[in-house]
């Protein structure tokens, strides 16, 4: 399926943008409901090689992503798997460009590559606007996050439980 695009403009320097998606414990928020049971894959949430996993409420099927590469403050790679077995590879992609008007214009990129009798199903379900609308709600929601400087945070587990020292002896 795809790629399917979403673009939104930030007023917001594209290297505040960079770093808050540089950040896995900022996806909940921007994922809102159509996720759940989302937990990183590692304590560290920044960075390359920083991911998540998470289920689709609508699908009911496990997905994964991580950051793959990144060229600040221009774009962020993330992939992943998804579907059955965790088969079916996945693609984000993050670009960020300045216009002229001193907003940045974010893309947002989402692909997947089925296979086998994932790719028939693929094309019969329609699930290309079903991402789209996330997509696009993600990056509304990048926006208020960014330009409202939202700091809160939503706690979000690490897979394998939790490995933080809870000072017990």
């Amino acid at each position: 399926m795809g790629p399917v695009f979403a673009e939104v403009d930030i007023d917001a320097p594209r290297e505040e943008i960079f770093e808050y998606l540089m950040d896995f414990d900022s996806r909940p928020y921007l994922y809102g409901d159509s996720v759940r049971n989302f937990r990183l894959l590692r304590l560290d949430s920044k960075g390359i090689g920083a991911g998540a996993r998470w289920q689709f409420k609508k699908k009911k099927k496990w997905a994964d992503s991580s950051i793959t590469a990144a060229e600040p403050p221009r774009r962020i790679s993330e992939r992943g798997v998804t579907g059955n077995y965790n088969k079916t590879a996945t693609g984000t992609e993050w670009e960020f460009e300045e216009t002229s008007t001193g907003v940045t214009r974010v893309r947002i990129s989402y692909w997947t590559t089925p296979t086998g009798m994932a790719r028939t199903f693929d094309r019969m379900t329609g699930h290309a606007g079903w991402h789209r609308r996330r997509l696009e709600k993600a990056g509304q929601r990048l926006r208020d996050a960014v330009e409202t400087a939202r700091k809160e945070k939503v706690e979000v587990p690490v897979a394998g439980g939790n490995r933080h020292a809870t000072g017990i002896a």
